[in-house]
């Protein structure tokens, strides 16, 4: 387990699963959702700064990190019933909700179908809920070459445990290395073992392809998004630009944009200062 100054951990019960779960600080709850290939250590460099104020709550979510690995439950619709199941247990009440990478395919469904849980929602390095794919991101697609190999049965879990983990490897490395040596290796442990690795390719074959299928379609066009919500993309992203994200399909109660300069898609690792304090603009006047 690596560590982080001031957290403590603990296992709670949440549907069928096991979930490990990071905690510092005290004030109002904030829970934060990793993305791919990492687990709640994402946050290590958030989790200090939230915690002067606030309780920071880092969950491994399912397959992820120290939370159990069973068979099935990979898809969307599950997930998102996990993480309600998790609010659950932490009797917290409503939560400033933070989401990186494919836990915004969860994050989303919740602000829009379960506003009343959320007290805010912060969506890391991602498009608003309207966007669609553009022309503009065509040159770039070849940087997902990744996610049919990991969704591949057999392929994806022996490509994700295996020998150097060259595909996890690149994942965490592409385009500049961001992480430490030791960093980069509390993320690719996990994998090693079998059942995770499992996970990991069903996480992409049942969630992350089908939710990037689906977002031509605009899902929640016509929506009307009552969470308070900030966005902050990625300073470092040629593609997802503040012009670039598109008309909004729908409308939104309290929305705003905003760019951290310096930052890849790793957010939260080079930018933790810009993650806390779009939290702290939604929970400045609770």
């Amino acid at each position: 387990m690596p560590e982080v100054a001031g957290a403590s951990h603990r296992r709670i019960r949440a549907g069928d699963l096991d979930v490990h779960v990071a905690e510092a600080g005290d004030g109002p709850p904030v829970v934060l959702l990793h993305g791919s290939p990492q687990h709640w250590f994402e946050w290590h460099r958030v989790l200090p700064d939230l915690a002067r104020d606030h309780s920071a709550i880092a969950p491994d979510l399912r397959g992820c990190g120290w939370t159990s690995a069973p068979q099935g439950g990979y898809d969307a619709a599950t997930q998102t019933a996990d993480v309600l199941a998790i609010l659950d247990a932490l009797y917290v009440g409503p939560v400033v909700l933070v989401a990186h990478d494919y836990s915004l395919f969860l994050a989303w469904r919740i602000a829009f179908d379960h506003p009343e849980r959320l007290a805010g929602l912060v969506a890391v390095g991602a498009p608003h809920p309207w966007t669609r794919p553009s022309a503009a991101m065509v040159p770039h697609m070849w940087q997902l070459w990744f996610q049919p190999v990991l969704a591949a049965p057999g392929i994806g879990p022996r490509s994700a445990a295996r020998g150097r983990q060259r595909v996890v490897r690149w994942m965490l490395d592409h385009p500049d290395r961001p992480f430490s040596a030791a960093e980069r290796e509390a993320f690719l442990a996990p994998w090693r073992d079998p059942s995770r690795a499992r996970a990991l390719s069903a996480v992409y074959r049942q969630l992350i392809l089908p939710g990037m299928a689906e977002m031509p379609k605009g899902p929640w066009d016509g929506r009307h998004l009552a969470v308070p919500t900030r966005i902050v993309l990625a300073g470092d992203d040629p593609v997802m630009t503040e012009s670039a994200l598109g008309p909004w399909r729908g409308t939104a109660e309290d929305l705003q944009v905003t760019t951290a300069e310096g930052a890849g898609h790793y957010l939260a690792h080079d930018r933790p200062e810009a993650v806390a304090a779009a939290v702290r603009s939604l929970t400045a006047a609770r």
